[in-house]
């Protein structure tokens, strides 16, 4: 493959995910993204050369340029050293995830739309990679822990709400991420899910305790208002099985 058609493709599965998370999370559709800051909405050859808001003159986030390196760098990557799922295949996977971690981390949302069609797509690649029946036990066995733990915050969330004296609506695991769990079961496929379920439980259990060490040190901790966007670390984890899954059955097992 041509590496002009490799950067072509980064670009462009960097421009999806800006696209989606800029206009999913706020108009709930595919629409004609607006300004962030007066909600005016950007033609498309300002929307796609990152300039400024015609209306407001309010800069794009620097979130958009992230999002475009990243992506280009991913398209390099697998083209410089193609995983065993093929370039292409590997290409949609991540830019799928890039949609769900930048609205997640932006907005501590997992879309039920966005979940379903990750669903639909992951139960035909799982089909094809595993066959049905490992894929359909890895959602079913994912969305499953995971709703147990999603019930269990549900009980500190109440309890929370009685400290405080006010319902606001935070969760400490929101139903998002079970249905994301679900949908990254029918990617991996039973047993490999759970190992990707544990990467992404630890590894955010250590970025909350090391926010809890750093708000203690700034002394703002204050444990009813500490809460973590799960979907990122779940996300993590399933790249490592999806990629590296040797190199972590190694480090798991020896």
């Amino acid at each position: 493959m041509n590496i002009l058609l490799v950067v072509i493709l980064g670009l462009l599965s960097g421009a999806v995910i800006n696209y989606l998370a800029d206009v999913l999370p706020v108009q709930r559709k595919l629409a004609t993204p607006t300004c962030t800051a007066c909600g005016a909405p950007f033609k498309v050859q300002n929307y796609l050369s990152f300039t400024p808001c015609q209306s407001c003159h309010a800069k794009r986030s620097w979130r958009s340029y992230f999002v475009l390196v990243a992506s280009l760098m991913v398209a390099v990557s697998l083209w410089t050293w193609p995983p065993a799922i093929g370039f292409w295949l590997s290409m949609l996977i991540l830019t799928y995830f890039g949609v769900v971690a930048v609205i997640d981390i932006e907005h501590r949302l997992i879309m039920h739309m966005v979940s379903l069609a990750g669903a639909v797509l992951f139960a035909v690649v799982g089909t094809i990679l595993h066959g049905w029946w490992t894929t359909l036990l890895g959602g079913l066995v994912s969305g499953g822990i995971m709703l147990i733990f999603y019930l269990v915050g549900t009980l500190f969330a109440k309890y929370r709400a009685k400290k405080l004296g006010v319902d606001d609506d935070e969760e400490a695991l929101g139903f998002g991420d079970v249905t994301i769990s679900a949908v990254l079961g029918l990617l991996l496929g039973w047993p490999n899910i759970m190992l990707a379920l544990v990467i992404g439980i630890l590894l955010g259990g250590l970025f909350s305790l090391a926010m809890i060490i750093g708000l203690s040190i700034m002394r703002r901790y204050d444990a009813m208002n500490v809460f973590t966007a799960y979907g990122p670390f779940l996300l993590i984890g399933s790249v490592m099985m999806l990629f590296f899954r040797e190199q972590v059955l190694h480090l798991f097992f020896g």
